[in-house]
């Protein structure tokens, strides 16, 4: 067995390397592989890449599209849950921030009874439309996030049985 250097991710409670570890690092070749992997049968019009990327990995590369996308699906989702005379841009915008922010963060911008205040509108009816939103991209950033383990596995399971010289996990 092979010294583990500090580049290497080990998971002492596991005695192997972590899979885990590895794919909130740098991007590889091996994560962009997985990905692709996850894309093939996972396409729910999420930005998962990116959603990923920034909940998990901690990158802010991907924030502000990803800030552009969440007000785009908040509107979306107004648009069939909310009264069409309730409906303003103040409302969808802090939704939908706030509901990243949930996701991103765990936690809320400020209380949802201020900002509804602010923003003129019931407090039921934003807080319905803010956790529908962080619902929704919890529920697919979870189903991304383990599609893309298995699909890590696979590859670094690929690359044993053909023969492929074995680097570091990240």
């Amino acid at each position: 067995m092979s010294a583990v250097t500090k580049t290497e991710p080990y998971c002492y409670d596991l005695r192997g390397k972590d899979t885990e570890t590895a794919l909130i690092g740098p991007i590889t070749a091996r994560i962009i592989d997985a990905d692709r992997l996850v894309r093939v049968d996972f396409r729910n019009g999420v930005p998962n890449w990116m959603l990923y990327r920034t909940a998990l990995a901690g990158d802010s590369l991907y924030l502000a599209k990803l800030r552009e996308w969440t007000i785009a699906f908040t509107w979306v989702l107004a648009a069939h849950g909310v009264k069409r005379k309730t409906i303003t841009d103040e409302l969808v915008g802090c939704a939908a921030l706030d509901a990243l922010s949930i996701v991103l963060y765990t936690r809320e911008l400020q209380p949802y009874t201020v900002t509804a205040d602010s923003i003129g509108v019931h407090h039921k009816t934003y807080r319905r439309l803010r956790d529908g939103v962080a619902r929704r991209l919890k529920l697919s950033l979870n189903e991304y996030w383990i599609r893309l383990i298995v699909a890590y596995g696979y590859i670094l399971n690929y690359e044993r049985k053909c023969g492929l010289p074995q680097a570091a996990l990240v």
